[in-house]
């Protein structure tokens, strides 16, 4: 059956007051369809468990306030012995029909989203629910690829929207991935990455250790870090950093003082090997630092107001030009989290 595009005039959209998305857990999780993933006996079971239980309760997660409703929980690779043993452990009471619990369910292909219907018919004041795994709601000898994830999480997406309601799914990380991304080390096509709102990454420090960094990105939030520790069987939050204090600390050191020298002068025009001296720096050669100018004029510099321009002459060989830009305006070096 045909149906026509639905389209809103953008000065209408300009115009119209809408409401920005909301917080499951205030500023760490935003609401629509998140995933956790980490390494096998990582902590995960018990976070989720953790999370499910100060939704319900209200209490705070990681010292974030929550927005309390209540919880389905489907600890699908779980017993209730399990289940009720962390419970033990986390919680003394639990108000009742705030956090139901099952341990099977049908899978995206058969059954499980009528079960959902189901559930939410006789519990419709439900504002989460859990599936401890994503892999045990799909079906088995399905393809692994970008259409097939994507279509996956997209049923959930779809549910989710229709109900008003968030979707905490559990994952794997893959053993290896990229060094310098950790988000591309789920396990899967990227298109589990490209559907999911909230991406959430447990990355414990090694095997043994009760320290881990929880690593946020999503379509509704700025990245951010978390170092949590599991103490007493819970997980807490020892320190975090925004994506700027992110930045800042990855950032070479040369170029924090190139920015101070910048601010100082107002403008400069020179060669690396000058601006090498005048800024009393040799931790690096004359190569490196034009790359990382070069590589942060479109993020920190300009953030800071610095213009950065690049020329090379017969006479004086490669000249790089700083200058302070009052009226610059940095929204473009920002990224698009909703990509």
């Amino acid at each position: 059956m045909f149906k026509p595009l639905q389209l809103i005039d953008l000065q209408e959209l300009l115009l119209t007051p809408l409401d920005e998305t909301p917080f499951l857990v205030e500023d760490i999780f935003p609401s629509g369809v998140n995933i956790l993933a980490g390494d096998e006996k990582s902590g995960k079971s018990w976070m989720m468990l953790q999370l499910a239980i100060s939704i319900a309760t209200g209490q705070d997660f990681l010292d974030h306030h929550v927005d309390q409703g209540n919880v389905l929980y489907l600890s699908l690779e779980d017993t209730y012995a399990r289940i009720q043993k962390r419970a033990f452990k986390l919680t003394n009471e639990v108000r009742r029909g705030r956090v139901m619990l099952g341990i099977q369910s049908g899978t995206l292909d058969s059954d499980l989203l009528e079960q959902l219907n189901d559930a939410l018919a006789k519990m419709p004041d439900i504002k989460l629910i859990i599936i401890d795994t994503l892999q045990l709601i799909r079906s088995n000898g399905k393809d692994m690829s970008y259409a097939n994830d994507y279509s996956d999480v997209a049923k959930l997406k779809d549910f989710a929207r229709e109900h008003g309601l968030s979707v905490f799914l559990v994952h794997h990380l893959r053993k290896q991935g990229d060094a310098h991304n950790i988000f591309n080390r789920l396990n899967g096509t990227k298109g589990i990455n490209g559907a999911v709102d909230t991406m959430v990454i447990l990355d414990k420090e090694n095997e043994y250790s009760n320290r881990a960094t929880l690593y946020v990105k999503g379509r509704d939030i700025q990245p951010v870090e978390m170092q949590i520790e599991f103490r007493d069987c819970k997980w807490e939050l020892v320190s975090i950093r925004t994506q700027e204090e992110i930045a800042a600390a990855n950032t070479p050191e040369v170029i924090h003082n190139l920015v101070d020298f910048i601010k100082e002068r107002r403008a400069w025009r020179g060669s690396a090997t000058e601006l090498l001296n005048e800024l009393g720096d040799q931790s690096v050669g004359t190569n490196v630092i034009t790359k990382y100018v070069n590589q942060y004029k479109g993020s920190l510099l300009l953030d800071e107001g610095i213009v950065y321009d690049y020329s090379r002459t017969h006479a004086d060989g490669r000249i790089l030009s700083f200058e302070i830009c009052d009226s610059c305006d940095s929204c473009d070096s920002k990224e698009d989290n909703s990509r």
